[in-house]
């Protein structure tokens, strides 16, 4: 089972820069915060115990001075706990030493001693048996014996409330909780921003590296920092000059190779046709619709080594010509030759051309051309060097016994022309890869047959496509503007 794939902005690396960077703010909030917490309630506790021990030792010191017994103490106990105007929230009282007896106390909070209390007289007795101990809620206690010489007459007990530390935490609480939500906040928005600003470059290199993919050698990136993607971006900048350079040479190369490999074999083509012609007494050639001068090759039998030759001759002449005509498109130099044309004549003349080669590979070449279109601003030549380049495709994919139609339409302002073959189809990555430069596919050539074509057919305003599945042939159409 396939593990389900992420949504594209979370594999972006700016989603995951900003994922790090918020984290890691919320970590590092949220550990201050609790240690900023803790901190500050272990410091109240420690200070209020403190102060309270330092309370119990005074009014235990106070009153083993004044009493020397237990009944004395019980007689004064009530006048110390009010002798020093306790604060409204400490609590002072006495217990007596030999059975844990309240002597006094500044408030009414029970006859029960705290448990700190409770553990005082036993440690001083340990035989006592007196009541349970009763801690109130939110009250803080310390005890300490009151000894006089190395008798213990009792027990002094302050308490205090914790209302005041836990209405303090309380409010830290809540402002730390502001404090986190403001901080998360707050890293959202800039680690957002960061990683935007960090992964933009990035982002401009995939699109420079895409373009320049696609063939575009004349993109270029900004300046950038002198850091690891500054070093990058030049390193990208000076691979697009070099393809360049490249590129220019390769076209160069190609542009004076084809024009003198045309020359002579135009020669070789005009000699071949003489002596066919001369071998087959009779045949004249005759005019298409388009008033465009053909041949048609009407073999009987097996072609001759001369009609061999001029069929690999026309080959090689338009593999010169598909040469020429990428090198002129690359170096912004394909014209049209426009004039009033009928698509129908031309795409007649192409078939005839056309039928040979399909009538050697026992194909059937149909033809659906509707006799009265309206005429198209267009340059002839170049339309029957589309068609053309479509028959031969169909042709060259087509096993015998198959057929192919070459069709003429006309639509909602426009006219479109198709070719449908019973081949074996395309897949989805041919389908896809078809009109790429130098992309040969599974057929050969020099694979810039369907790239001009569709150059040429948008070069006259129109629109080229090709539908096709493995299995159920191939239809490839273009439009073009009425």
């Amino acid at each position: 089972m396939s593990a389900k794939k992420l949504p594209r902005w979370r594999q972006s690396l700016a989603w995951r820069l900003a994922t790090i960077f918020l984290l890691t703010t919320l970590l590092i909030v949220l550990a201050l915060s609790v240690a900023v917490y803790f901190f500050t309630a272990f410091y109240l506790d420690e200070r209020l115990e403190a102060e309270l021990t330092t309370q119990a030792d005074f009014y235990a010191t106070y009153a083993a001075q004044l009493a020397p017994d237990e009944r004395t103490l019980a007689g004064l106990a009530p006048t110390i706990v009010g002798l020093f105007a306790p604060q409204a929230d400490l609590n002072v009282r006495f217990f007596a030493a030999s059975n844990g007896a309240l002597l006094a106390a500044t408030q009414d909070i029970g006859p029960q001693p705290s448990q700190v209390t409770l553990r005082e007289l036993r440690y001083r007795s340990p035989t006592l048996f007196t009541q349970p101990s009763r801690d109130l809620p939110h009250r803080l206690y310390a005890a300490q014996a009151v000894v006089v010489g190395e008798r213990t007459i009792g027990v002094v007990e302050v308490s205090r409330s914790t209302y005041a530390s836990e209405r303090f935490l309380t409010t830290l609480r809540r402002i730390l909780l502001v404090t986190i939500l403001v901080a998360v906040a707050t890293s959202l928005l800039v680690s957002v921003l960061l990683a935007r600003r960090m992964s933009s470059p990035i982002g401009d290199m995939e699109q420079a590296t895409r373009r320049i993919a696609a063939g575009d050698l004349d993109v270029r990136l900004g300046d950038y920092p002198p850091d690891e993607i500054g070093r990058l971006a030049g390193s990208i900048n000076h691979m697009a000059a070099r393809l360049k350079h490249l590129e220019a040479a390769r076209a160069q190369f190609i542009s004076e190779i084809s024009h003198d490999l045309r020359t002579p074999l135009t020669a070789i083509k005009g000699l071949l046709v003489n002596l066919i012609d001369a071998s087959r007494p009779g045949e004249q050639p005759s005019a298409s619709p388009a008033g465009l001068q053909i041949r048609r090759e009407q073999w009987k039998g097996e072609p001759s080594s001369l009609e061999i030759a001029e069929r690999e001759t026309d080959r090689l002449i338009r593999l010169v010509n598909q040469l020429l005509d990428f090198s002129r498109w690359q170096g912004g130099q394909l014209e049209l030759n426009r004039r009033p044309v009928d698509v129908s004549a031309i795409a007649y003349a192409a078939a005839t051309l056309s039928e040979g080669r399909a009538h050697h590979r026992h194909i059937t070449l149909n033809t659906d051309l509707p006799p009265s279109l309206p005429t198209i601003s267009a340059d002839p030549d170049r339309l029957q060097q589309v068609i053309l380049n479509l028959l031969d495709n169909a042709i060259k994919f087509t096993p015998g016994g198959g057929q192919v139609t070459l069709a003429v339409t006309q639509r909602a302002g426009e006219i479109e022309v198709s070719v449908q073959d019973t081949g074996r189809g395309m897949s989805d990555e041919e389908r896809e890869r078809a009109f790429e430069s130098y992309y040969r596919g599974k057929g050969g050539g020099a694979g810039l047959g369907l790239t001009i074509a569709r150059v040429i057919v948008e070069a006259h305003g129109g629109r080229m496509g090709i539908e096709s599945s493995v299995g159920q042939g191939s239809r490839v159409w273009f439009t073009l503007p009425l």
